[in-house]
C-alpha cells in the first residue's frame, strides 16, 4: 500500500471514530437521562414548566426565558419536568457539532475537524453540566453558535455577514444572563470592521441599535410577565443585590482571598474539573499535550485573538461575580481552551503519534462519560435521600435547613421544614414546637457557628447523606443532627 493510500485510510479511521463516539455518546445521553433536580437552582427551572411565575422564583430573575421555553416545549412530549429540561440541553448542545466542524474546519483538514469535534463534544465534565436541568446547557451550545457567527463575521468580507451574531448574543443572554461578558465578542467584531474601513459611524451605530432592539425582545417578555416595568427593576435589583453582597459567594461577599479564588479557578476548577474531569489519566494527556502546544508550537495569539478576548474577559467575571465553590461555571473557558489546544497540535503536529494521542483521549473522555452520566441519572442526591429517610421520621418533627429546604417542598417530604439563617429566630421559633423532635442539617450548623454560635452538647448526630461532588459540589454531603432538650 503506497503512501497515499495509507493516508487515505488514516484520515477514513480519523473521521469513522470520531462520528462513531459523538454519535454513541450522544444516544447514550438520551438513555440516560438525569431527571433529579437535587438543587434549588434546578427546582426553580422545574417548576418554571409548570408555572411561570419569577416573583415566585419559578425560575428565579432574571428568567431565563429561551431556556425554559425550550424545556416546555419538550415538556409537550416527556411527562417529568426536570428531564424535560435535561434533554433540551442535550439535544441543543448535539446542535453545537456543527458550529464546532465549522470552527475547526477553518484550521485543519475535515478529518481532523471531525475529530477535534468529537474530542470537544466527548469532553466528560462539559457533559456532565450538559447533563444536568439547569440553563448552562443550553447556554453552552448557545455559546458554540455565538462563537462561530462571530468567527465568520470576522473572516468574512462585506457588511452583511455580521446580523447573526447580533441575534444569536439575544439567545444566549435569554438562556443565561451571566454570560454577559461574552459581549466582548461583538465590540470586538466592531473594532475590527470599523478599523479596516468596512463601518461607516451611521453603520455602526445601526448595528449597536439592532443588538440592543434583540435584547429587549426578551426583556420585554419578562417584563410582561411581571406586570410592570417596576415589579421588573425591584425584582432585578433585589436579586443583583443579593447575587454580589450576599448569597453569591463572588469576591465582595466570599471570605475568600482574591489569590485563593485563582488558585481554586485556576487548579480545582479549570484544570482538574474542567480538563480532566477528576480523572488522572486524562489530566496526564492533557498536560502532556499543553506542554507540547505551548513550548514547542506555541499558541498564536493572532490566530486566535477572539477565542482569547472572550475567554478572559470570561474568566475575570467567573473569578470576582461568580461562585467559584461551583466548578460549572469555568466550563466556558474550557471549551475555549480545549478548541485552542486541539487545533494548535493538529494543525502543527503532522506526525501520526499526534493522532495516537488524540484518539487514546477520545477513547479516555468517552469512557469517562459513559460513566459519569450513567452514574448522574442513576445514583440518588443527598438532597433526595435526605427527602426518602423524612419518611421514616415522625410526622411532628420540624426540621431546620438553608436551601435543601427548596428541594424537599419540590418532594413533598412529609414532615414539616423550614429554611433558617439566624441562630436568634431559631431560638424563637422553636418555641412553638415544645413537643416535636427538631433536627436541623450541617449547613445550619455551620451558619450559626459564623455566627459565633457554640452548639456543643446541644445537638447529636443523626445521619449522613453523600453522594458524588462532582455532580453538586454543594449539597453532596448533608449531616442531619437532632437538637437535644
Amino acid at each position: 500500500m503506497d503512501i497515499h493510500k495509507k493516508v487515505e485510510w488514516h484520515h477514513k479511521i480519523l473521521a469513522l471514530t470520531s462520528i462513531a463516539a459523538i454519535i454513541i455518546l450522544f444516544l447514550y445521553q438520551l438513555k440516560h437521562i438525569n431527571a433529579f433536580a437535587a438543587s434549588w437552582d434546578e427546582v426553580d427551572y422545574s417548576l418554571a414548566l409548570k408555572r411561570y411565575d419569577i416573583m415566585a422564583m419559578q425560575p428565579h430573575f432574571p428568567g431565563y426565558p429561551y431556556f425554559i421555553l425550550g424545556g416546555m416545549f419538550i415538556h409537550q412530549f416527556l411527562e417529568d419536568k426536570t428531564a424535560s429540561l435535561t434533554v433540551f440541553n442535550i439535544l441543543f448542545y448535539f446542535s453545537a457539532i456543527f458550529p464546532i466542524y465549522k470552527l475547526a474546519r477553518g484550521y485543519v483538514s475535515k478529518p481532523f475537524s471531525f475529530l477535534i469535534t468529537s474530542m470537544i463534544s466527548s469532553s466528560s465534565y462539559v457533559l456532565v453540566t450538559v447533563n444536568q436541568p439547569m440553563s448552562e446547557g443550553a447556554g453552552l451550545a448557545g455559546l458554540w453558535w455565538y462563537f462561530w457567527s462571530l468567527d465568520r463575521a470576522v473572516r468574512k468580507d462585506g457588511r452583511f455577514g455580521d446580523w447573526l451574531p447580533l441575534v444569536l448574543f439575544s439567545l444566549l443572554l435569554g438562556i443565561r444572563l451571566s454570560y454577559i461578558p461574552f459581549g466582548v465578542g461583538l465590540i470586538y467584531l466592531f473594532w475590527k470592521k470599523w478599523n479596516d474601513k468596512t463601518y461607516t459611524l451611521k453603520q455602526l451605530n445601526l448595528r449597536i441599535m439592532i443588538a440592543i432592539v434583540f435584547q429587549l425582545i426578551w426583556i420585554s417578555g419578562i417584563v410582561f410577565s411581571e406586570g410592570s416595568i417596576q415589579g421588573f427593576l425591584k425584582l432585578s435589583i433585589a436579586f443583583t443585590s443579593g447575587h454580589f453582597n450576599d448569597w453569591g459567594n463572588t469576591a465582595v461577599s466570599s471570605d475568600q482571598s482574591i489569590l485563593a479564588r485563582v488558585f481554586t479557578l485556576l487548579f480545582n476548577n479549570l484544570f482538574w474539573h474542567g480538563l480532566s474531569s477528576l480523572s488522572i489519566l486524562i489530566a496526564i494527556i492533557m498536560i502532556v499535550l499543553l506542554l507540547i502546544s505551548l513550548l514547542h508550537f506555541k499558541w498564536s495569539i493572532k490566530t486566535f485573538s477572539l477565542a482569547y478576548v472572550m475567554a478572559l474577559s470570561y474568566f475575570i467575571w467567573a473569578l470576582l461575580a461568580q461562585n467559584v465553590e461551583k466548578p460549572r461555571h469555568i466550563v466556558p473557558v474550557v471549551l475555549f481552551i480545549l478548541f485552542i489546544l486541539y487545533v494548535t497540535i493538529l494543525k502543527k503536529w503532522t506526525h501520526p503519534i499526534a493522532s495516537v494521542i488524540c484518539l487514546i483521549l477520545l477513547f479516555s473522555n468517552s469512557v469517562k462519560s459513559v460513566q459519569m452520566i450513567y452514574a448522574q441519572a442513576t445514583e440518588k442526591p443527598a438532597s433526595y435521600q435526605l427527602a426518602e429517610y423524612t419518611k421514616k421520621m415522625n410526622k411532628s418533627s420540624i426540621l431546620y435547613t438553608w436551601e435543601e429546604t427548596r428541594v424537599l417542598e419540590y418532594l413533598d417530604a412529609p414532615i414539616h421544614h423550614k429554611r433558617i439563617l439566624t441562630y436568634e429566630i431559631f431560638l424563637h421559633d422553636m418555641t412553638y414546637y415544645k413537643n416535636s423532635q427538631i433536627f436541623l442539617t450541617n449547613k445550619v450548623i455551620e451558619g450559626f457557628s459564623k455566627q459565633g454560635i457554640d452548639l456543643s452538647g446541644k445537638i447529636k448526630k443523626v445521619r449522613i447523606f453523600k453522594s458524588n461532588p462532582i455532580y453538586d459540589p454543594i449539597y453532596h454531603e448533608i449531616t442531619l443532627y437532632e437538637w437535644i432538650k
